[in-house]
């Protein structure tokens, strides 16, 4: 396994140069990129291509792997409802993954909507992402399907039906550890899901509080989560996905790192 960092572990405000540079010290192997709506206005435009240049040269300059591009645009442009502007997101997350040299971009099905009967959600989520996948292709990249708290797809045999109805050979799992809880247990999800988890976000959840936060933090039960993951064999990258603290741009990142090395080791 590898240990990664996702972008939000850092304030908006943190320069991502310095945020890079802050993953290496502490020890990430990997920096997960994010995309934001300004990226997305920039999209076909010097102004995206040089961006993510930039990142790719810093990320070379101090020896930093980026290994995906998250966003959280698909709650902005539902692809329930919003199909065609979800596939520009995917677009944009392709050619910036493409510019950083990343594998995989993370991708959110969907979000529920009441006006539309479950099961359509199915039929339509599968659209989009077969639509998604092909571009993917093109840029040769994979998509991961993030398990988010979005009114549907909300258990491990809900999600694996959703892959499987979608059966593309780019296309698996952005398995969240902390998006699971309160509804299920995230051991569970990752012995249905096996080898369709292609990425791995880790963040803790408090059920006395509600609340998120570091691993070891909260109610996960962490050392089901590691034996689940050895049972399945997953070797690729674990990425913190934490808000920051108010008072230190860095210090929940190194507190993670913390206990990610006490959890895998």
């Amino acid at each position: 396994m590898k240990f990664g960092i996702n972008c939000w572990s850092f304030p908006k405000t943190f320069p991502i140069e310095e945020a890079l540079k802050a993953a290496k010290e502490i020890g990430y192997d990997g920096y997960e990129v994010g995309l934001a709506l300004e990226d997305l206005e920039h999209f076909g435009k010097d102004e995206f291509k040089t961006k993510f240049k930039t990142i790719k040269e810093t990320s070379e300059s101090i020896d930093i792997e980026i290994p995906s591009v998250a966003t959280g645009l698909f709650w902005r442009f539902n692809p329930i409802t919003d199909k065609e502007n979800a596939l520009k997101v995917v677009k944009a997350e392709c050619e910036a993954a493409s510019l950083l040299g990343a594998e995989l971009i993370l991708v959110v099905p969907g979000v529920g909507v009441p006006s539309l009967a479950y099961e359509k959600h199915f039929e339509k989520a599968s659209d989009f992402v077969k639509k998604a996948s092909k571009i993917a292709e093109e840029c040769g990249v994979k998509i991961g399907l993030e398990n988010v708290w979005n009114r549907v797809f909300a258990g491990p045999l809900e999600f694996k039906q959703l892959l499987d109805e979608i059966n593309c050979e780019n296309v698996g799992a952005y398995f969240d550890v902390g998006n699971t809880i309160p509804h299920s247990l995230p051991e569970h999800w990752i012995r249905v899901l096996k080898d369709k988890i292609l990425q791995v976000h880790v963040k803790d959840f408090n059920l006395v509080e509600l609340k998120f936060g570091i691993p070891l933090s909260g109610s996960v039960n962490w050392s089901e989560v590691r034996k689940a993951l050895e049972e399945v064999k997953y070797d690729g990258y674990i990425l913190p996905e934490v808000p920051p603290y108010l008072a230190d741009p860095v210090k929940a990142a190194e507190d993670s790192f913390t206990s990610l090395k006490k959890i895998f080791g």
